[in-house]
């Protein structure tokens, strides 16, 4: 009790395409799907908190959010020094921005860090 779960459901870096894009060719449904959608329809299925999706791919962001009731929220790394853009994540239905390098190896994390959460509150 108190405690949540987040299933990871397609991560941020270049290469999940290899993972997380490759096809299940034995489903339930009977037909080769993507292993994000089996992980997206599970993370609904066990009525997960939060599922994260990378903000790099904001076309699986909205393919995931279209399966997922709006109780579980979307967290997307990514944001920044990967490519992912706030605006466009946010639009595809992320709801929480994991933004890393960008802050932390800038010359100033505390008005990089500003300008990520005034991009972010204009969304709002």
């Amino acid at each position: 009790e108190g405690k949540g779960v987040i299933v990871l459901v397609y991560m941020s870096n270049p290469g999940a395409s290899d993972d997380f894009g490759q096809l299940v060719l034995r489903t339930p449904r009977g037909r080769p799907r993507p292993q994000y959608e089996i992980f997206a329809e599970r993370a609904e299925e066990w009525g997960a908190d939060g599922a994260v999706v990378g903000a790099t791919r904001p076309e699986i962001v909205r393919k995931v959010r279209a399966k997922l009731s709006d109780g579980i929220r979307i967290y997307s790394p990514g944001v920044g020094t990967q490519g992912g853009k706030v605006v466009q994540a946010s639009r595809a239905g992320s709801d929480f921005f994991i933004i890393g390098r960008s802050i932390s190896r800038a010359l100033d994390p505390e008005r990089v860090a500003q300008s990520f959460a005034r991009e972010s509150i204009t969304l709002s």
